[in-house]
Formats: structure tokens, sequence, C-alpha cells
């Protein structure tokens, strides 16, 4: 018998192909992580509903493990709209605010988000919590040559700030595709995602966090071990 988070996992990746497979998708936008690359998988063993499709990715790694199966990878920079987005999350609120960044490629995740016509979340039901950052900090990425007075500036405003580094491989910090510095921070206290989201940004030298406000969000594919959750935004 399959792990209950991983048999929820599964559901869920399977509910949101049925739901891609029922849109536009000429151009589908791929965030990064486990999830993902479940929802990948799944993709190689149905590539052939896909062969229109042109794929932008958040991730190197998700473009090579695209583009290596065939599939046709475009540049973020080549495109300005994305009919459907596909990505996990690390945590959901009730009011569909996200928190990702877990896989340090966030600022890339909400660039092709941004873009696209229709995004698609897909998390399993240990990521739904009350409010966002109790659990995990806040993933932010900062430009290198700012990461002393960014550092400096969130200390002296309260919040706990940790510099990822690397856990094997290469020693050192954990370095976004998009070339940042990823910090992790933890606010002094439970702050309103978007007011979060605006605060941290106003610092010079920030460049994105990992807090994805539910104007970002459209469905929620929530996976249990025995159902599957739609939650969709209401506008």
């Amino acid at each position: 018998m399959l792990d209950p988070v991983l048999e929820a996992k599964k559901k869920a990746v399977e509910e949101a192909m049925k739901i891609v497979l029922d849109t536009k998708r000429d151009i589908m936008g791929i965030g990064n992580g486990s999830t993902v690359d479940m929802f990948i998988d799944l993709l190689i063993s149905s590539s052939h509903l896909f062969i229109e499709s042109y794929f932008v990715c958040a991730s190197l790694y998700t473009a090579r493990k695209l583009a290596e199966a065939g599939f046709k990878v475009l540049s973020v920079a080549d495109i300005d709209t994305v009919d459907v987005y596909i990505d996990g999350a690390d945590e959901v609120d009730p009011q569909l605010n996200l928190l990702k960044g877990g896989g340090a490629a966030s600022t890339l995740e909400k660039i092709i988000a941004s873009a696209s016509n229709l995004r698609i979340y897909i998390v399993d039901y240990t990521k739904l919590v009350k409010k966002l950052g109790v659990r995990r900090s806040i993933p932010v990425e900062v430009l290198p040559q700012a990461l002393s007075i960014v550092v400096k500036k969130l200390k002296e405003k309260g919040f706990g700030v940790y510099i990822r580094t690397l856990k094997e491989g290469k020693y050192g910090f954990v370095i976004a595709d998009t070339g940042g510095v990823v910090i992790d921070v933890v606010p002094p206290q439970n702050i309103d995602p978007l007011e979060l989201d605006r605060e941290l940004k106003s610092i010079p030298g920030v460049v994105e966090t990992g807090i994805f406000t539910k104007d970002l969000v459209d469905i929620v594919v929530i996976g249990y071990p025995d159902k599957v959750v739609v939650s969709r935004r209401i506008i």
C-alpha cells in the first residue's frame, strides 16, 4: 500500500491532469518541486496528448526533464502569455493564499503565474494551514550584492533571518535560477499575506517572496488518501 501522503499527491495530480486536458493548453507553464515532478511523469506517459503544446518552466531542472522527454520547451523570455500554469505549494490557507519557494524557484514561478490565464496548484492535505508562515518560514530571494543590507534591515524590523545553505554537494548559499540568494524569513507576528509581501518587497535588494496571494491562484487541487477536493478562487 502506498504511503497516504504519496497516495494523496497521486490522486491530486491525476485530477489536475483532467482539468488541464479540458482547457486550452497551447502554452503551458510548469513550476518546480516533488509534486510537479509527479505531474511531469504523467505528462510523459500522456505525451501524445501534448504534441501541439509548448512549455515554459520555472527551473532549469524542470526544463531539462521535459526537453529530454521530447517536449517543446521555450524560454520565459520568449512568451508574454501562458494558457495554463501547473505548480505545487508548500502551504495553502483557507483564502487560497499560498506559500511557495521550498525549491528556491519562487521568482520565476511567480512571473509565469502572473502571465497565465489559468493557474492550477496541486497539493496534498498536509499543506493546508490556518495561516501562512506559522509552520514554515517565508522564502525570499535577495540580490547577492544586497544580502548583508537586506538581512540587517529585516533584523531591525524584528524578523528572524536565516540564509539558506546547500546541504550536500557544493558548499555555499542556495542560489535561485534567477541568480539571487535565497533566505528564509520568520515574521515577528502573524501578518496579512498581502501586507507581508508588500513589506518585504519594499526593502531595496529583495527580488521576490514566496508569498503567492490569492490573485495569483485560480484552482487548488487538494489530494487526500481517499478523495480529491477542487477549490476555486471566488472572484
